[in-house]
């Protein structure tokens, strides 16, 4: 994608998964950060809808707020190049 090509810093995507679909499948996800309100509403609407790509995020911090709001913190775990001798 041409966005990790342009001059700045972070990229800051809110919504749901259909919103951040074409970035994971790009792999240009670097850290997730998710809010949890155990609210039950129904089915619901997916986190992230199916057609996508397994990728591996580790689990970096989590917050308990008022009113039971949870929010969790992931990064992207990418496995480095071995250089060959």
């Amino acid at each position: 994608m041409e966005i990790r090509k342009k001059p700045g810093k972070n990229i800051w995507l809110m919504g749901g998964g259909i919103l951040i679909r074409d970035f994971l499948k790009e792999d240009l996800v670097d850290e997730l950060y998710l809010g949890v309100v155990p609210t039950l509403i129904g089915e619901g609407i997916p986190l992230f809808p199916s057609g996508f790509p397994q990728r591996e995020f580790d689990l970096v911090e989590n917050k308990t707020y008022s009113r039971g709001l949870i929010t969790l913190k992931y990064e992207r775990v990418r496995k480095k190049n071995k250089k060959a001798h």
